[in-house]
Formats: structure tokens, sequence, C-alpha cells
């Protein structure tokens, strides 16, 4: 099986192109890594050979990296180790050919990729906007294994190596030369003639204008990192960072900061037997086994079509209508354009209208202070929305999206309104966070053609589109947002209807319990950290606080209507709401808010007065833990048993994606099974003689546990 193709570019240059058979995307694996080392034997033995110019055969990608089942079924410290060592000794080889290597990166270049580019002698990327070089690895709880830690230091320097290594990041062309990360970059259109020209200037000259230039960094970046005391000071404000991003529950970061400070004070060989060390300390917990089980559910729904029968396809989406001009609707528009929509954004004033343009504006602008867009760029896409108080410009829009108030008559009225205005064949996608899609369907004139679609706040950082299948929604429909969604760049899930869909109906009782525990009397701060150390990115009453006490209290009173007792109706948001603390948006709810960025005391304590709250009891920590937990966990059993969830994943991926439950447990369904379902049955079953019939575990779950049943088998 050839994988490296083989030829002639001029007199001495040899070209050649990693193409695995196939694959979509070359990897290092069980096939390509024998070919590698086969190449590298018959490379050291010729004679004819002056310099390698190296690239890929795949469309935008270089190199995706290692085999990540390769990774996750590794069990054992030492054949972790053993796997990190036959790559480093592997590159090591390549490092040390006797002729000049040159790599071109014309892709996504990740991971092992990265670390192999980084073996060669000089990097050169194309323009490509598809050009990635980065070092993943942490995001799958593991650390760079074949060299990473060590030879990123000694090329771009330590604060540079380090935001791509503890952060999982990646960084295109224009920033990799400003970092000395590639030596050039060339037109991706003439790509090869461009190459060519580099590789017999470094046979004339050796490269030395490339080595050169790598030495010219910021004089300050440059004496920072040239002392001792220098360097101790970058790696202690580094783990800072990592353990205030952390609160050390991910063990790799802190295992990549160790391999990178253990490699400024010793030889490039012992750095790499250090790096391999630390690789399989990582390597074989339950951490990374559940991030890597992340990332293979992501990779399913690439795949997948969000239907059952494969055969369906979706339609294209070209102009999109949206319907309110609110947060939601204004982040909507701007996701759209970004993605090359024209969009059509209406309002019944002016005003919000012009608060959604100037949001989209500011959004476009922070892409162009991160370098992912041009300023020419970022207009091109601006100019794209436009907006209109009444439906001129829907006659020919292919998808609707709605994101009015949350008000069933007002949506319905909307609906009824709409279907005058718009072709037969559009889409129509409402983004009610807790309404029954079916009942909103009935006001639509074709409700086969209407579907949830919804979206997460703030809509360009969360991850998640929950698309919610009504009773009479067609796969098509269906299949059209699920690929939608993808090309977004966003994960969805697939959830049959009822109210709060699948997220918010487990967040609501997670939420509403929070509220019950302040009632008897624990404080607000210990509530909040206890769920910190859980892992949540924030506790259950700051999230109220961000997300606005009146929002969160509507979506309860909706949940309320279908689900009665089984979510609290805690009397002090409903107060809140009526005096005005609402949290951020208002400046105080649970916290007070100072209006500097970030900025809030840790409590606003004239709450507990105004909530006839006396903030004195006690309760252990894991027990907070638990009295919120189970809630969502029972709610999550009664979605698997009605069919609202048709798979464990789909509630784990929806929860990690959707509110940030914690990525390194492997999401509530996981958690809960490596908890073990007996022991929670039993807790469950004193909670509800002791606190209330609403933590009575469901019967999907007693019966799961008696049956020794799993939610998920490896």
């Amino acid at each position: 099986m050839n994988v490296f193709h083989q030829q002639w570019l001029d007199d001495g240059i040899l070209k050649i192109v990693f193409d695995l058979p196939d694959s979509r995307a070359n990897i290092f694996n069980k096939t390509s890594i024998p070919a590698l080392e086969a190449l590298i034997e018959e490379l050291q033995h010729r004679d004819d050979v002056r310099l390698v110019v190296f690239t890929s055969a795949k469309e935008n990608i270089y190199i995706a990296g290692a085999d990540v089942n390769e990774i996750f079924t590794i069990r054992q410290r030492e054949e972790a180790y053993q796997k990190a060592r036959l790559g480093q000794q592997l590159f090591q080889k390549w490092a040390a050919l006797p002729m000049p290597t040159l790599a071109v990166i014309n892709g996504a270049c990740m991971g092992g990729g990265t670390e192999f580019s980084l073996a060669f002698d000089f990097r050169v990327a194309t323009d490509s906007p598809k050009v990635r070089i980065g070092l993943p690895e942490v995001k799958l709880g593991v650390i760079p294994g074949w060299g990473g830690t060590q030879r990123l230091p000694r090329l771009i320097g330590l604060q540079n190596a380090l935001k791509i290594i503890l952060t999982g990041g990646a960084v295109d062309a224009r920033r990799a030369l400003k970092q000395h990360l590639v030596d050039e970059v060339v037109p991706h259109a003439v790509a090869d003639e461009a190459v060519l020209k580099i590789a017999r200037d470094i046979l004339e000259t050796g490269g030395k204008r490339y080595r050169e230039r790598r030495k010219k960094r910021p004089f300050m970046e440059k004496m920072l990192e040239a002392t001792g005391a220098g360097r101790s000071q970058i790696l202690k404000k580094s783990r800072e960072m990592v353990m205030k991003e952390t609160r050390g529950h991910y063990p790799a970061p802190l295992a990549a900061l160790e391999a990178v400070a253990f490699g400024l004070e010793h030889s490039l060989e012992e750095g790499l037997e250090y790096e391999a060390r630390k690789f399989a300390e990582v390597a074989i917990t339950d951490v990374s086994k559940n991030l890597i089980r992340i990332f293979f559910f992501t990779e399913e729904i690439k795949k997948e079509n969000g239907v059952e029968n494969p055969e369906v396809k979706p339609r294209p989406i070209k102009k999109i209508g949206i319907l309110g001009a609110g947060v939601m609707g204004g982040g909507i528009a701007q996701l759209a354009a970004y993605r090359d929509h024209p969009v059509r954004l209406k309002d019944i004033a002016e005003e919000p209208l012009a608060a959604a343009l100037a949001h989209a504006r500011e959004l476009f602008e922070g892409l162009v202070k991160r370098h992912r867009l041009s300023e020419r760029e970022a207009d091109l896409k601006m100019g794209l929305i436009s907006t209109t108080t009444d439906y001129a410009g829907f006659e020919n829009v292919d998808l609707v999206i709605e994101a009015v108030v949350e008000d069933v008559a007002i949506k319905k009225k909307v609906f009824e309104e709409l279907g005058r205005h718009v072709p037969d064949e559009a889409i129509v996608a409402s983004n009610t966070s807790a309404i029954p899609i079916t009942e909103l369907a009935e006001a639509y004139k074709k409700p086969d053609h209407f579907v949830g679609m919804h979206f997460f706040n703030p809509v360009h950082r969360m991850p998640l589109i929950e698309v919610i299948r009504g009773r009479e929604t067609s796969d098509e429909t269906v299949a059209t947002i699920f690929a939608l969604s993808k090309a977004w760049g966003k994960t969805p899930i697939v959830v049959n209807d009822g109210p709060g869909f699948l997220v918010n109906r487990l967040l609501m009782p997670y939420m509403a319990e929070a509220v019950v525990l302040l009632e008897s009397g624990i404080p607000i701060p210990d509530i909040d950290r206890a769920m910190l150390d859980f892992g949540m990115p924030m506790g259950p009453l700051r999230l109220y606080d961000e997300v606005g006490i009146d929002v969160a209290y509507k979506a309860a009173k909706v949940m309320q209507q279908y689900f009665g007792d089984r979510i609290p109706a805690p009397a002090s948001i409903e107060k809140m709401v009526q005096e005005k603390r609402l949290g951020k948006k208002t400046g105080r709810g649970f916290y007070l808010f100072t209006g500097k960025k970030g900025g809030h005391s840790p409590v606003d304590s004239g709450v507990y007065a105004f909530l006839g709250i006396k903030p004195t009891a006690k309760m252990n920590p894991e027990m907070i833990q638990k009295r919120l937990i189970y809630p969502m966990l029972n709610e999550a059993a009664r979605c698997l048993e009605e069919g609202i969830a048709t798979k464990p994943r789909d509630v784990d991926v929806g929860l990690i994606f959707g509110i940030g439950f914690p990525p390194f447990r492997g999401g509530l369904l996981r958690w809960a099974q490596d908890y073990g379902l007996d022991a929670i049955i039993a807790d469950m079953d004193m909670l509800a003689r002791e606190v209330g019939e609403r933590y009575q575990p469901v019967p999907y779950l007693t019966k799961l546990a008696q049956s020794g049943g799993k939610f998920y088998s490896e």
C-alpha cells in the first residue's frame, strides 16, 4: 500500500506527498507509521536527494495527527510510554536525515502532524484559510507526546508555545509566520512554484535568512525568557491561569506545563523521555477517556444527517429571514451573515433593529481583532444583513428563524401572519426555549416545514443547537436544519418535541432546586462554590444572573404548566422579577454587578434581607451537588423513556455543549454510570423520604440499576 508518493521537482529536490489510502485525512496510524519508518530508512541511504519537500494530497488537510482510537484503547502506563517513545524516535530519525527537509503545510496541521513538522529543518505554509497549526492534545486529556512540549518552545519561545500547548489552540498561517512557527507563507494558487524557489534558495544559502529571522523576537519577550527568574515567573503565572480555568479537574495542562518546564533545563533527548513519561500518566486517566468519548460523539454527529433514513438529503439554504431583533435574533443574524447568507432581519420598530446591527458590527470587529477576518471581509459580511419593519424581502427566503418574545399567543399570531408572506416551500424554525413545537406549528400553513432550532446564548459562542422535531415535521426539514447547523460550525442534536425539549427540561429542576436550597438558608457562595467544585462553569445562582432572572422565570412558568410539582416554583424568583432585580442586565440579582468588565461582588448581601432569608444553614458540598444533580438525572431518564432523546449520547452532548456540564466527567449519564446507579438510587430514595417526592427515582433508572445495565457499553 503506497502512502508516500515521490516525484522530482528539480535536480536533487524530491517531493514527497502524504496520501493515506481510503481516508479523508492523513493521520499517523498502523498503516502510515510503518510506511514512514520505511521512507526514513530509504532516505537515510540515498545520495541523489539533496533536499526533501514534504506535503499532503488531502484537500484542506495536511496531517490531522495521530489516530485517536489508538490513544483511547491504551489502558496501561507502560504501553502509553512506549507509544510516545516510538513516535518521538521516529521523528528524531527524520530530524537527523542527511539532507535538508522542508514541510509545506497546505491545510489543517494538528497534533502529531504539528509535532512532525517541528522535526523539519524548514516549514512553509500556504495562505489558504484552511491552514491551522496547533496542538489540541489537552482537549483530549493528554499532552503532546511526540516532541511538541520540547521542540515548540525551542522554536517559537516559551510564552508563544504555552499559549498553544495549554489551550489546545491553533494559529493561522499569518500568525504562524509572525511567531516563526513557519518560515514563509506562499500563495496557495502557485504554491509549487513558490516552494521550488524556496527550496533552491535553501540549497544555495543553507536557509541562512530563515535561521536568522527566527532569532528576531520582541526585545522584552526575549529578555524575560533569557533568565531563569523570568522563565520561572512565566511558568508560575501559567500554572495559576490553568488552575483558575480548570480548578485542577484536568491533569493534562498541568502535566504539559511540567514537561515544558523540564525541557527548558535539560537536553532535547532528556526532555523527550520526560515528555513520554508525562504523556503516559495522563493517557490512562478517566478524564482522558471521557474527553475522547466526547470527541467521538462529535465526529459521529458530523457524519449523520439527523434522521433515521440515511438517504434523506438536506435542501440548500441561501437567503434567511429572521423575526425579532433582540439579543438572540441579532446574534443569529450575525452568525448567518458570517457564514455568507443574505439575511433579512425584521422587527416592529427601528430601535431594536439598530441595536441588533450594532451588536453584529461589534462581533465582526472582534473577529477582525482576532485576525479571523480582514476589515474588508467583515464589511462585506456585515453588508449581507438588511432590516425591515414589515415583510418586504421575505417573499423569496429559504428559511425563516423566529426569535420573538417567549409567549405562545404572540408567537402563534406571528406564524399565522408569516404564512401569507413566505413561499410555500420555505422552512420555518422557532428558537423558542420551552414551548412545544407541535403546538406552535398549528398556526403555520405547512406544519411539515415547521421545526425547532433552539440556539443558546450567546449565539456566537455556544456550540449547541437543538433541532426539535414536531409531530408533523418532515425528515427533509430536520435534515436541512441539521446540515445547516453543522455548516455554521455548531454541534446539533435532534430531539423529539416536548415542553423544554431536552436541555432546558433538564436545566430547570437544577436551577429551581438551587433556589430551594437558598430559601432553606444555604448561603449563595456555598451553593455556587459546590457546583464550581463539581466542574460547572458557574454556579446556578450566578447563572440566573447571567441569563436574566426574568427569562429563567418565564421558562420555568412554561415548564410548570406541564410538569407541576416536579419543578419547584420558589416564591423568591417571582419576588425578584417583580422588584426588577433581574441579574446582570439590571446590575443586581443574587450578585451585584459593578459595570466593570467581569466586575461583581461575591454576593449582593442585601438579597438575603430582601427575600427574608437567614443564610446560616450548613450543608456538605457533596450533598449540595447531589441535591442539584439528581433531579436533572431523573428528568434525563424520563426523556430517554419518553423518546425525547433517542440516545444517551444526545443527553450528554446536549448538556456539555448547552450548559457546560463538566466535559471531564463525560456528561451526566456517563457520570452517573461511573458513580454507580445503585449508589445513586439509594441516595435518591433517602432524599425522597427527607426532602420530597421529586427525588423518587423514576422506574427507568430503577430498572436499569436492577438489571445491572448501563447507559453506555464500550
